[in-house]
């Protein structure tokens, strides 16, 4: 169950909200089905499967929300877009992204501006393809820097459309999406331009907070100061830390990556601890319990900070992180000397720096 807010109709009744009607082949009676909204990460609906049927029904506050039906384990799901309308979806066990979802007019225009994409898609898939199965380092590498151009294409593709469509959901949901990746600049310019409601939507409130904290940090540049708490709740800054060199580290408890480089880095901070070395993790997790747990699994013994907010940290948009894991090595003059030193590359940077 969850509160929203009451919509009136033109009629001047109220809307119902969504309902949901499903079927779904090849599952069993009693089976758990979820409705996971995207933004914020969490379930707001459940059902339970009978004779390959189920129903869900309840009301979102905003026009259409980006939401995930899933199974109990997350084994199997679907994206689409929920609206306060009548829907409908089919599905089969183990092919839930192959579903068909109707009713909903914010979902129907996403299909069409993915299908508009669908050329380019493709292109990528067969340069991606042919990227994992060569050998040779030079086709290796030409294919590389193509697949680097079929990105750029894409992300070309969506800032069009978000100049084209400035009344759109979907432009201000791309918006928020890539604001980190296309800079402070590019997206005050887009979104100067979207629609006034959107600009006060959820999407739009949180275009308008990286525009506001975004700082365009770049190497050369001073560091930028925060604050956030640490494990036990002390508030922390990034001024705080003191030592010759101090690895600002962006990862999350549920990053496979971030986990994978986290054995490299407690060799390397034991390695230079002593030596003028420090390390200041910031998280982006939601989940107090998880990102504790992490730092005790992998051996953290460095200072951890976190606002629990997820890809919404303020440090996060100050610093423009766009993926994790993410780090900046900062000197003790407060300069970025460095970005995205991992494995044995940050060993042999400081060993260059301290030794």
């Amino acid at each position: 169950m969850f509160l929203a807010g009451t919509i009136m109709m033109a009629s001047g009744q109220t809307n119902p909200g969504y309902k949901i009607t499903g079927t779904v082949s090849g599952m069993k009676n009693g089976a758990w089905l979820y409705l996971r909204l995207a933004t914020p990460d969490k379930n707001i609906d459940s059902c339970r499967v009978s004779n390959g049927r189920f129903q869900m029904s309840g009301r979102i506050q905003q026009k259409a929300a980006q939401v995930y039906l899933h199974t109990a384990r997350y084994t199997d799901y679907v994206a689409f877009w929920l609206e306060n309308v009548p829907m409908r979806i089919e599905v089969k066990a183990g092919e839930f992204k192959n579903g068909s979802v109707a009713g909903s007019a914010t979902h129907e225009e996403y299909k069409r501006f993915e299908q508009s994409k669908k050329p380019l898609s493709t292109q990528t898939d067969s340069i991606q393809k042919a990227f994992d199965t060569t050998k040779d380092r030079a086709t290796r590498n030409s294919l590389a820097f193509r697949l680097v151009e079929q990105r750029q294409k894409d992300l070309q593709l969506d800032r069009n459309y978000i100049r084209s469509h400035p009344k759109s959901l979907i432009s201000a949901y791309l918006l928020s999406v890539y604001a980190s990746t296309w800079g402070k600049d590019t997206t005050a310019v887009l979104y100067g331009m979207l629609a006034n409601d959107l600009k006060e939507s959820g999407y739009g409130s949180q275009i308008n907070e990286f525009i506001a904290l975004n700082r365009d940090i770049q190497i050369g540049k001073p560091y930028v100061d925060f604050q956030q708490p640490n494990t036990l709740g002390k508030p922390v800054k990034l001024s705080d830390i003191k030592a010759r060199y101090i690895l600002l580290d962006f990862w999350a408890s549920w990053c496979g990556p971030c986990r994978d480089e986290n054995p490299g880095f407690v060799s390397t901070y034991a390695k230079f601890k002593d030596k003028g070395f420090a390390i200041l993790g910031v998280s982006l997790d939601v989940d107090k319990k998880l990102w504790l747990k992490a730092i005790a699994d992998d051996k953290l013994t460095w200072e951890n900070v976190s606002d629990l907010k997820g890809d919404r940290n303020s440090a996060a948009l100050i610093y423009g992180i766009s993926a994790i894991p993410n780090n900046f090595l900062i000197d003790n003059k407060g300069n970025i000397i460095a970005r995205n030193l991992r494995g044995d590359s940050l060993g042999n940077k400081l060993k260059e720096l301290l030794q």
